[in-house]
């Protein structure tokens, strides 16, 4: 995220910025920390369940690759019965899949996104998705890529930020997991 009127690319893991913090992806961070917000736009607008208030939080996270070209999607990622211990990948019925590419797809044509790493998160109630929140940025989860994919997420943000070309991606291991 490049800085106005220089060569400066701020790379916030965050949500909580300061009000006076300004950087080229504001409007997007702002819009993704209005929880709620989003909540109420995905039920309106599309249909999906989402979490209420702080109780039965996602477990679940779709990283979403953002570039000048399009997107892609990464493995699921899953929370493990220790808490922040992330898994990586998660199996989905390809009905499943299909729904949440859907509501990824929308979710971030509704905020003009730019080149970055996003996770969506959210739980599965049955075969339904539950929408929890969308991350700019490759949080916590992220880490069970640093053992799955060659390269890993927090590689893609970075080539993201910068306007680099994206390497191809490589799975690493069948299943992983990162504590």
């Amino acid at each position: 995220m490049q800085a106005p009127h220089s060569n400066l690319i701020y790379c916030p893991l965050t949500i909580q910025l300061p009000d006076w913090f300004r950087f080229s992806s504001r409007d997007i961070y702002k819009a993704c920390k209005d929880v709620e917000g989003r909540r109420q736009w995905v039920e309106r607008k599309l249909g999906y369940k989402t979490s209420i208030k702080d109780s039965c939080l996602g477990n679940l996270w779709l990283p979403v690759v953002v570039t000048t070209k399009g997107s892609f999607y990464g493995e699921v990622i899953g929370e493990g019965a220790i808490p922040n211990c992330y898994e990586q990948p998660i199996d989905l019925s390809d009905e499943s899949r299909q729904s949440l590419y859907y509501l990824a797809d929308q979710l971030l044509k509704s905020l003009s996104a730019t080149p970055s790493v996003y996770l969506l998160q959210f739980r599965l109630l049955g075969k339904e998705i539950v929408f929890d929140r969308l991350w700019p940025f490759p949080a916590a989860p992220a880490l069970a890529s640093l053992g799955h994919q060659k390269p890993d997420l927090f590689s893609y943000h970075s080539q993201c930020l910068l306007g680099q070309p994206l390497l191809k991606l490589t799975s690493v291991f069948e299943s992983f997991s990162i504590c």
